[in-house]
């Protein structure tokens, strides 16, 4: 029996689900690459497009909420890169949203004709000159003039419906089902944990908080004046560490530690003020990044995956 159509009932239309019906255009995947403030930029892009032939028009969208988007908008150049099906570690880790030059990483670049960072061992590659900016809504697009590219045939990474596929119906490195990697629990827990979890632990540098902050105060968001003991637990953290992040909190002024109303040798960590209103914002967009990975699954399942989580710590967990 086919799919029924689903369709956005009037007014309905959200972000979320926009997204989900344009990935079903299935794309090519590239890198986008410049140099701003003397050091490399890079990041992962689907929004390819050609534009003109005579002169040679390229154009790809770049995010404004994008940590690279001040340099890409600024840069008066960029290349281009084709991934081929071979590439995948390579999109994924250039679709990270690191400030910072560590995507380049290991990675051997030399300056191209524009002087934009160019990859060694991927082509086609599409050297551009900046010709045009326009507002884009949520995006810029750049539109550049091509002064040298290089071409070569090869199997395209494509994306498509969130996932990355190469041509022939295949996605990316699809084991057996009855696989030790499809069925070994350990396993499965780490490869959701760092899918769920990594995108949005890049994100947080936009609060300008580290990965073990947000947990302290997403944990205490919920849960005031937790022991020091049982803190560390539930954030994942042997306690000497847990210790030297409530200083620097306490120093901060987010957190603040209470002597324990039963127990005055014992102190209970609570958020101040300033530590509620810090992570407010970061509690709403991680709502919003759960809501964007659970799309895809049924209400039923949704409230299956988190029971079944739950009921494994709970029965298995320490302190949390």
């Amino acid at each position: 029996m086919a799919d029924e159509p689903v369709q956005a009932a009037a007014g309905t239309l959200t972000p979320d689900a926009f997204r989900r019906a344009l990935g079903q255009f299935p794309t090519g995947v590239t890198i986008a690459t410049a140099f701003a403030n003397g050091r490399p930029v890079g990041m992962t892009a689907n929004s390819f497009s050609s534009v003109s032939l005579a002169p040679p028009l390229v154009l790809w969208c770049v995010a404004k909420g994008a940590p690279s988007y001040p340099a890409f908008v600024g840069a008066d150049a960029f290349a281009i890169h084709f991934l081929d099906a071979g590439h995948q570690e390579l999109a994924l880790r250039f679709a990270g949203r690191s400030e910072r030059g560590d995507k380049f990483a290991d990675l051997a670049f030399v300056r191209g004709a524009t002087g934009a960072p160019i990859l060694d061992g991927i082509a086609p590659i599409f050297e551009c000159r900046v010709w045009a900016r326009y507002d884009g809504g949520d995006h810029t697009i750049l539109v550049g003039e091509v002064v040298h590219f290089i071409a070569k045939p090869h199997d395209p990474l494509l994306f498509h419906s969130g996932e990355l596929r190469r041509i022939g119906g295949g996605r990316r490195r699809e084991l057996p089902r009855d696989s030790f990697a499809k069925t070994y629990l350990a396993y499965l827990l780490a490869r959701a944990s760092q899918i769920v979890s990594g995108e949005f632990h890049a994100a947080l540098k936009r609060w300008r908080i580290s990965v073990a902050e947000w947990r302290v105060l997403a944990c205490l968001a919920d849960a005031e004046g937790l022991g020091v003991g049982e803190l560390a637990a539930m954030a994942l953290m042997q306690q000497p560490r847990m210790t030297k992040i409530l200083d620097k909190m306490a120093r901060e002024g987010l957190v603040e530690r209470r002597a324990d109303e039963e127990d005055r040798r014992r102190a209970r960590v609570h958020l101040t003020a300033a530590g509620r209103t810090r992570v407010a914002p970061v509690l709403a967009a991680a709502k919003e990044h759960e809501a964007a990975i659970l799309a895809p699954f049924t209400e039923e399942e949704r409230v299956m995956i988190k029971h079944a989580l739950d009921l494994l710590i709970e029965r298995h967990g320490a302190g949390g």
